[in-house]
């Protein structure tokens, strides 16, 4: 220290003037460190033990930034507020269950047949009625075909006649599954995350020994049958202008570096429903991410496209092609994740981008919306990019409040984009939802075995998700397109589609 002090007063005043420079540049870099590494230990904790919501708590959703124009009305102490009457029911006790399920009865009768008093015998007044809701393993039945030979008996040389089997009976060839268990097979792996390995436990418990090595087979013969559906489903979504994109990892066991898996990516499409078709979705699989696979996917869709800001879609923003749209909800997460260090700022920016959300919450339809939007929305979106720009000019350019910063205001043009339709979403939340079943099923099968397993999980995906959202029973859905797949050589794949799909009167 001494040593320092000395070699500063030997320096002339140009020279210790930029040393302080110097030092105090030094000084500045490692304060913007340690910010960065206290705000990434903050957000890393709040992951791992803080609550897994993104709202805003009640103390910042109420936190006011201009006065309200009633509270100079307001007379001091005491005044009236009048309430609009109205009613309400308030529906108390449980729920009636099914009247569709098997009932079984069983009837109690007292002990005592006669009077006490006069012993007279006893008269029935009524009854008092306890449900219980009884649950029955799963059971699996054997169905014998029997096809009768017949043959004449004086001509022998007209052979024997032998009835073919239906079409729909084996729904793939050298197997004994019915459709109704290779339905099972594949809803309980693709839609209730359970892997071919717990599978075969259950079956082992109910007696049955079923390999999971069978079963993958069936899996993909089940897949190979649906893929006239799987293509007839991506022609849908050419025909739309409007869809959401994102995309999401899976590991591959290839077999290219051992003890690793490949990772590779679904792609994956989501189009909303509208009031003359359900939503759908639909997933490809790649084994990489780079731009050239959603220029492949989009090659021929022509409309808007929302998305996030990976640079990976930006080949398919051409002229006269395909438009941006930006995600309200990732320029929300930036901002949330600098919010513990620069919390007024950020407070006033979330409150903002929340009321455009509340401004919607009513809005049932299109024209609805878009008349909200051009009256009050596009109100607050100028008032937020303003507050941006005011904000970014009194902010150090490296602090981490910055680069959310710039991370909204690169976007504007595609913010204000959403605004000007209002069959457009405010942000891309659709698709990421559909993520959450590869996310959750991940978990379980770990990874899948090769690239051509990973198509199928596209496949099923695509479809069984398809199903969940038009709220159509994956099993029943599975089962029937097995049957008719197989008898109905006719049927058009579109027809079978789950938003098209009609359940066949029993």
């Amino acid at each position: 220290m001494n040593s320092e002090a000395e070699t500063y007063e030997t320096l002339d005043k140009s020279a210790l003037i930029s040393k302080i420079i110097d030092v105090e540049k030094q000084l500045e870099e490692r304060d913007f460190e340690i910010e960065k590494l206290r705000l990434h230990i903050i957000n890393s904790n709040n992951k791992i033990y803080g609550n897994k919501t993104e709202k805003l708590s009640s103390e910042q959703l109420h936190l006011s930034f201009e006065v309200p124009a009633v509270a100079e009305q307001l007379p001091l102490g005491e005044h009236e507020i009048i309430v609009e009457r109205h009613s309400r029911t308030v529906k108390r006790g449980r729920k009636p269950l099914p009247g569709d399920l098997p009932r079984e009865q069983i009837v109690y009768e007292p002990e005592q047949t006669h009077c006490s008093c006069c012993n007279q015998e006893l008269v029935t007044i009524g009854e008092l009625k306890s449900e219980e809701l009884e649950k029955i393993p799963a059971q699996l039945k054997v169905i014998e075909h029997i096809r009768i030979k017949k043959a004449c008996a004086s001509c022998k040389q007209a052979g024997v006649l032998v009835p073919p089997l239906p079409a729909a009976v084996f729904p793939l060839e050298k197997t004994r599954a019915g459709p109704g268990l290779l339905a099972d097979i594949v809803v309980s792996k693709y839609v209730d995350h359970l892997p071919l390995h717990r599978q075969e436990q259950i079956f082992a418990r109910l007696g049955i020994e079923l390999r999971r090595q069978r079963m993958c087979d069936w899996v993909a013969g089940i897949t190979e049958l649906l893929i006239p559906l799987y293509r007839a489903l991506k022609l849908e979504f050419l025909k739309l202008s409007y869809i959401h994109a994102d995309e999401t990892t899976l590991k591959v066991q290839d077999g290219a570096t051992e003890g690793k898996c490949h990772i590779g990516y679904l792609w994956g499409l989501h189009a909303p429903p509208t009031s003359d078709r359900g939503a759908l979705v639909w997933f490809h699989y790649d084994k990489s991410r780079a731009g050239s696979v959603p220029k492949e996917i989009l090659k021929d869709f022509k409309g808007a496209v929302h998305t996030d800001a990976y640079a990976g879609y930006n080949q398919i923003y051409l002229p006269d092609r395909c438009v941006r749209l930006a995600c309200l909800a990732h320029i929300r997460r930036a901002f949330l994740e600098v919010k513990t260090i620069a919390g007024k700022d950020t407070t006033r920016i979330l409150t903002l981008i929340s009321q455009l959300y509340k401004l919607e919450s009513n809005c049932h339809t299109s024209e609805q919306r878009l008349a909200v939007r051009q009256s009050k929305s596009i109100k607050i979106v100028d008032e937020l990019f303003e507050f941006l720009k005011s904000t970014a000019q009194r902010t150090l350019p490296k602090s981490p409040l910055t680069k959310a910063l710039n991370y909204c205001r690169n976007q504007e043009a595609e913010v204000r984009r959403i605004f000007e339709n209002g069959d457009f979403d405010l942000d891309n939340n659709a698709i990421e939802r559909q993520m959450r079943p590869v996310a959750i099923g991940r978990k379980n099968y770990m990874f899948a075995g090769s690239h051509e397993g990973a198509h199928r999980a596209a496949v099923l995906y695509s479809l069984l998700n398809t199903c969940k959202l038009n709220k159509v029973n994956p099993w029943e859905w599975l089962r029937d397109v097995l049957i008719r797949i197989g008898s109905d050589k006719s049927v058009k794949a579109v027809d079978l589609l789950p938003h098209l799909w009609r359940q066949p009167c029993s």
